[in-house]
């Protein structure tokens, strides 16, 4: 069993005067769309190096939006570079794994573990301005970071511009690393500085991260404060309530992550609890905290028993004494979190609702009302299930994409037609037109180009 060290006390909301005491929406039936295409697909097995995608960063073309990209995080994989029909552009493999130690019995080190990619745009760099991925690699507990080129032909490439002194992030050296309290959800912003918010596998602490060019014109990045966020919370009827965990010591964590600084927001998914919203420019203001969406599960008893086959805990919820404090349209694990611009501070913000296979979206502004839920269900294209990471644009892409895109992760995709897939499990990339979700949901469509502005 993976043991996970205990880096700090369980907060409790009471404490921090947080309150908790929503009761659940009234659900709705869920309305459908389809995927338009599909990336490739990749294997969680040693023929295919546990090839696990995840999350997807959606990079728009200066000049002829048609020949935007998708940059994709594949954990072991590396990166995969996508056109907008889904054709592979560039493959970037994952970095070599440090040696083990000397005598070092068991050695689990996984580096080149890229979790999550997300984007800056407009990057001093030298006597010239790139427009980089930044992605989390949890194998090493660094950033790994890459400059997106255009060559003359207009061929579009990723540079790594990784700083050579590019410092860990959470860990101190090997033998943390190998225990997992390693980087792992990401999200970037630019304000005044180019910054990154990188959560800790297994923990609730958030580092923020400022990027920066060092003095042989690769980009560094150095602390700025960390954010430790509740472990347990103060339920209104007096008790208290944390989350059930498989592992001794693991902590609810946060994967997906995503910064508004039109609305200085900056949201965050704790996976087994809900959805935080604080303030971007003041994030450790503990005022500004707000748990405004919580899983179905919240407050939920359950039962813990180990399971001695998978050396893990088994967590068995008691629904039958609900109370009713989560959330239908949110359901555990709640990951991937992505910004529709409506444009002006409008818009929406889209959670994947990971434990029934469906997107929530939320006001963007204000305080974040639930508006709806969708899923991306089977048709030309197999349904999309299990989302970790996606990522939506409102720009005018051409074709297909007119009224914007939305790039998902499928954790159980399925072999198209001609294919045959045998035990192997399979993940890959589904892409989703946006003007389908709108119609089908009845919103309103923005396609106005901000990424640059």
């Amino acid at each position: 069993m993976k043991k996970f060290n205990q880096l700090a006390l369980p907060v409790t909301l009471l404490a921090l005067g947080i309150h908790t005491g929503l009761m659940a929406q009234t659900s709705k039936p869920v309305k459908a769309v389809n995927a338009t295409l599909e990336t490739r697909p990749h294997f969680d097995d040693r023929q295919d190096h546990f090839t696990d995608v995840d999350d997807p960063a959606i990079w728009i073309h200066p000049g002829d939006k048609s020949r935007s990209v998708v940059i994709t995080a594949l954990k072991q994989g590396g990166l995969d570079v996508y056109d907008l029909e889904g054709q592979l552009l560039q493959y970037i493999a994952a970095a070599t794994p440090p040696p083990c130690e000397d005598k070092q019995t068991k050695c689990g080190n996984k580096g080149g573990r890229l979790n999550n990619v997300d984007l800056i745009y407009n990057v001093k760099l030298g006597n010239r301005h790139v427009d980089i991925a930044v992605a989390s690699d949890r194998g090493l507990d660094k950033l790994a970071i890459y400059a997106i080129n255009t060559d003359k032909q207009g061929k579009i490439t990723l540079e790594d511009v990784t700083s050579a002194d590019a410092p860990l992030i959470f860990s101190h050296n090997q033998a943390e690393i190998n225990q997992g309290l390693t980087a792992y959800g990401l999200a970037t912003v630019q304000t005044d500085k180019n910054m990154a918010f990188v959560s800790q596998n297994g923990t609730t602490e958030i580092a923020q991260l400022e990027l920066f060019e060092d003095d042989q014109g690769k980009i560094n990045y150095r602390n700025m404060t960390r954010l430790n966020f509740p472990s347990t919370f103060s339920l209104p009827d007096g008790t208290f309530w944390t989350p059930c965990s498989d592992d001794d010591g693991e902590l609810p964590h946060f994967e997906g992550m995503v910064a508004d600084p039109a609305n200085d927001a900056l949201y965050l998914a704790q996976e087994d609890v809900g959805i935080w919203r604080t303030s971007l420019a003041k994030p450790n203001d503990l005022t500004q905290w707000s748990l405004f969406a919580k899983v179905k599960k919240y407050g939920v008893p359950y039962s813990r028993t180990w399971n001695a086959a998978e050396e893990e805990y088994s967590c068995k919820l008691d629904f039958s004494q609900d109370p009713g404090y989560g959330s239908d349209s949110l359901q555990a694990d709640a990951e991937g979190l992505t910004l529709y611009d409506g444009g002006n501070g409008k818009g929406y913000l889209l959670a994947s609702s990971q434990g029934n296979n469906t997107v929530a979206v939320y006001q963007r502004e204000g305080d974040n009302r639930f508006i709806d839920s969708f899923t991306v269900a089977d048709g030309e294209v197999d349904a999309v299930n299990e989302t970790d990471g996606m990522m939506v644009v409102n720009v005018n892409l051409g074709g297909k994409f007119s009224q914007g895109l939305l790039v998902m992760q499928d954790g159980q995709n399925m072999p198209a037609k001609g294919q045959e897939f045998g035990q192997r499990e399979s993940t890959n990339f589904k892409y989703v037109a946006w003007g389908d979700i709108a119609k089908k949901l009845k919103l309103p469509v923005n396609t106005e180009d901000m990424t640059r502005k």
